[in-house]
């Protein structure tokens, strides 16, 4: 009797194990799942655009822009140039007038539209009279002659600020530029842009006019 309930034993451990056929049946729909997801993730990696690695550009320092501010409302600052005719042009020789100092280049629109309303101002001031100094910035003298004899422009005082210092004294970081200087000798006004004729008369009234 211990036989038999051996074998009826062994032979229900054996009818509960699952069938290696059925194993594999139940497995092959996984299997394919699994080998799809590998083909579609191939085929995404494949058609994805390649990525670049781009280096970190180097950090840049942008040039601080000068402030007229140190400059407007204190007295001028002196410089020594020499004109077109090779003279020296000094500011301090202008003490007790109004001036007018012009800074620009012939490359600058606004610059050139300005200068027959600069010479036209200079030439109705009597000689001890209110002065214009169209100071020319970093360009030769042959450049500017030239410029000035395309554009008919022939009485105005033209000094050449070779190396740009007059014009970094100012503190000039865009042109035209005119600051106005009273007969005090202290900067009174700046005036950014294109300057007109009417635009010098109305600043030699307040200048005279506080004087």
């Amino acid at each position: 009797m211990a036989d038999v309930s051996s074998n009826e034993t062994g032979m229900h451990a054996k009818s509960n194990r699952p069938s290696p056929v059925l194993l594999v049946f139940l497995l092959l729909p996984v299997l394919g799942l699994i080998a799809a997801a590998i083909m579609l993730a191939s085929a995404n990696a494949a058609n994805a655009p390649s990525v670049v690695s781009i280096p970190t550009p180097n950090a840049v320092t942008l040039p601080a822009i000068p402030s007229p501010a140190p400059v407007v409302g204190a007295p001028v600052l002196d410089f020594e140039l020499q004109d077109l005719d090779g003279e020296t042009v000094k500011l301090s020789d202008y003490a007790g007038r109004v001036i007018f100092l012009n800074f620009w280049q012939t490359t600058c629109e606004p610059c050139t539209r300005e200068l027959p309303a600069l010479q036209a101002f200079a030439a109705e001031q009597a000689a001890d009279g209110p002065a214009v100094l169209a100071v020319n910035i970093a360009e030769p003298a042959d450049t500017v002659r030239a410029f000035l004899e395309s554009y008919g422009v022939s009485d105005l005082t033209i000094p050449l600020d070779t190396n740009a210092d007059a014009a970094d004294m100012y503190g000039v970081f865009q042109i035209p530029v005119t600051f106005v200087i009273d007969t005090n000798g202290n900067v009174r006004y700046p005036h950014y842009g294109e300057i007109t004729r009417e635009d010098m008369l109305g600043y030699l009234q307040a200048v005279q006019g506080a004087a």
